[in-house]
């Protein structure tokens, strides 16, 4: 596992990051620290939301943010993410992505008249590109071109063929079936993208979100021990513990205070939602 040189805030900003036009100079100063400005701080606030993911710019700077007072800074920071879960900005970021996700409608079919007619033209585009590259061609070359004329032509003219299988009745029913099912699995999914992304409502992307984080963290043994092996890398000594995930980890280095204070938060969020 490798090491990670992480301090104070990091569970709120596992959860994103502040928010909003106006910020107090503490968020301001955590921001200039991280090489971060407020916009890149939304972009990754909804980035986390949206996907389900975690991630934690410049780890390395939040060494130095604070000593002493994790637990504060988590929640500070984490209700500035939480406030901006109310703008119009993440709202309108919501709308964009449920609309992105929204199933598509299938396509009815054609009626056989309508398919006859397209393939008609089809042909008789195909027969007057052959006759123009055959005129082009040399006298002696031209000929060559006449059986796939001819066979062109055939095919016109067993279009109108009423025995002709693939414009028949049956194939018609056979469309329609399948358009039918196509509908049925549409409206399915379409019921569905309702349920998960409800109209102007993203509280249940944010129960996602942060039922997630919860289910991720919440086992983490702070006592475990660790190593540095043959590369100079920190691991775990339990090989349990260096197959946990990458959140279970970073909450292990950041300690038991901010990950209690970073659970607590999103449990208390999570139930008001």
């Amino acid at each position: 596992m490798k090491k990670f040189y992480i301090a104070i805030p990091l569970i709120a900003l596992i959860l994103g990051f502040t928010s909003g036009k106006i910020i107090d100079d503490k968020m301001k100063n955590i921001l200039q620290q991280l090489q971060m400005n407020e916009d890149d701080a939304q972009n990754m606030i909804w980035s986390n939301c949206a996907y389900s993911n975690f991630y934690i710019p410049n780890p390395k700077t939040l060494k130095a943010l604070a000593s002493g007072e994790r637990g504060q800074v988590v929640e500070s920071i984490a209700k500035y993410v939480k406030e901006y879960s109310s703008t119009p900005g993440f709202l309108n970021k919501y709308k964009e992505l449920r609309e992105s996700k929204k199933p598509d409608q299938p396509e009815k079919p054609k009626t056989m008249a309508e398919m006859k007619e397209e393939q008609k033209k089809n042909i008789e585009e195909g027969i007057k590109n052959m006759q123009e590259t055959k005129s082009q061609m040399p006298a002696d070359q031209q000929s060559t071109f006449d059986d796939a004329i001819k066979q062109y032509k055939e095919q016109l003219k067993e279009i109108d063929n009423p025995d002709n299988p693939m414009f028949s009745k049956d194939m018609e029913n056979m469309y329609k079936q399948m358009y039918d099912q196509q509908t049925t699995d549409y409206n399915n999914k379409l019921a569905e993208w309702g349920k998960e992304y409800p109209e102007n409502n993203p509280k249940p992307l944010i129960k996602v979100w942060l039922n997630k984080f919860l289910d991720e963290t919440k086992d983490i043994d702070f006592t475990a021990q660790t190593a540095v092996d043959q590369n100079n890398r920190e691991v775990f000594v339990k090989q349990e513990y260096e197959r946990k995930n990458y959140v279970w980890k970073l909450c292990y280095r950041v300690g038991k205070e901010a990950t209690t204070a970073g659970r607590n938060f999103a449990q208390k969020w999570l139930n008001e939602l």
